[in-house]
């Protein structure tokens, strides 16, 4: 990739990403997805899940559990049961997907993990991992995912995860807080651990909760996917390690394209999240989106001097946040961004680029 412009490198991923989005939009799962939102939603007793074959469908699909939809109530049997006693029977289960299905839905306690955001988000990354097709990943990313450092720095995750009892151990143990932070791009901040740790362990329902003031969303993404405030188990689950196995990934491979072409991982960030900006403040809070947009939009740096308000005043004054769901429009500031890098114009050979990238 050395030699290409950073627009020329985005506009061949952008064009795979298209690819991608296009061919997991026919995907059953997408319907699937659809229905658990609204179904999910609607339950109120035990006995409207297990009632619901459709729904526990979908959420035994996801865990590769499907076949189990037979006995309805060895179903129930198993995920209604106790987490916390050693001998229920989620415990005493020799299928291990039970049990990760168990921890990430706990019945026993009710439906508030089921119908939480969180749970949707992990079902979606289960069903689009089980329906998506390989051969649309770029090459690069392939190429880190089947790297044996890679394999051996998820082996190590999961291993040291495993026998952690409590967050100071978490926070003692250097390579596998160094593994978490790196996948949501915050390994640059391993030295402010003690403020990451309180951070973290914050309750993120509290909206006066350090996690909620802190100016970065990557915190409170690490924070509602790792669950810290109840404890270890979720940076224990099965949820956490695909989740963590994926955005690690990601996050390589950008850097190795980065690398190359300056400027492209931002423009593959503000991408990713662009359809989820719903206001000034959602940009403002993240750095690499900030920059992003002030690039994007020949704002200087300096208006950060100016109150949070103001800053948001003027990103509303040239940006259109209802269009950022457009990709079109999404790709219009990415190109004005990539433009004040450094980049020169993308050529009319990105086509013949793609073999660089599949």
């Amino acid at each position: 990739m050395a030699g290409l412009s950073a627009l020329t490198t985005y506009a061949t991923l952008d064009r795979l990403e298209q690819q991608k989005a296009a061919a997991l939009a026919n995907t059953p799962y997408k319907k699937d997805l659809a229905t658990f939102k609204t179904d999910v939603a609607k339950l109120k007793f035990q006995s409207d899940l297990f009632n619901n074959t459709g729904l526990l469908k979908i959420i035994l699909k996801a865990y590769d559990l499907e076949n189990d939809i037979k006995d309805i109530n060895r179903l129930k049997e198993v995920l209604t049961s106790k987490l916390s006693d050693p001998k229920s029977v989620v415990n005493q289960s020799i299928n291990k997907r039970f049990l990760d299905l168990a921890e990430d839905i706990d019945l026993y306690n009710g439906f508030t993990k089921l119908q939480s955001p969180q749970f949707a988000q992990k079902l979606e990354e289960r069903l689009e991992k089980h329906f998506s097709d390989p051969r649309l990943e770029p090459r690069q990313k392939i190429l880190v995912t089947n790297s044996a450092l890679f394999k051996k720095d998820i082996e190590t995750f999961k291993l040291r995860a495993a026998n952690v009892t409590s967050v100071d151990e978490l926070f003692k143990d250097y390579r596998l807080l160094k593994t978490v932070l790196e996948a949501y791009d915050l390994d640059s901040e391993i030295d402010k651990a003690g403020f990451i740790k309180k951070i973290l362990t914050s309750d993120p329902s509290d909206e006066s909760s350090l996690v909620n003031l802190v100016q970065d969303n990557r915190y409170r993404e690490l924070a509602l996917d790792i669950g810290l405030f109840n404890g270890v188990e979720g940076l224990k689950s099965a949820s956490f390690a695909i989740r963590l196995e994926s955005k690690l990934a990601q996050s390589r491979f950008e850097h190795n394209i980065d690398d190359q072409t300056p400027g492209v991982r931002a423009a593959l960030r503000f991408r990713a999240v662009a359809a989820n900006i719903k206001s000034p403040y959602d940009i403002l809070s993240d750095p690499v989106l900030r920059d992003v947009v002030l690039k994007a939009t020949g704002l200087p740096l300096t208006i950060v001097r100016q109150s949070v308000e103001s800053q948001a005043r003027l990103l509303e004054s040239r940006i259109n946040f209802s269009k950022l769901k457009d990709i079109n429009y999404t790709n219009k500031l990415i190109n004005q961004y990539l433009a004040q890098v450094g980049a020169t114009p993308a050529s009319d050979g990105v086509s013949s680029l793609v073999s660089l990238f599949v």
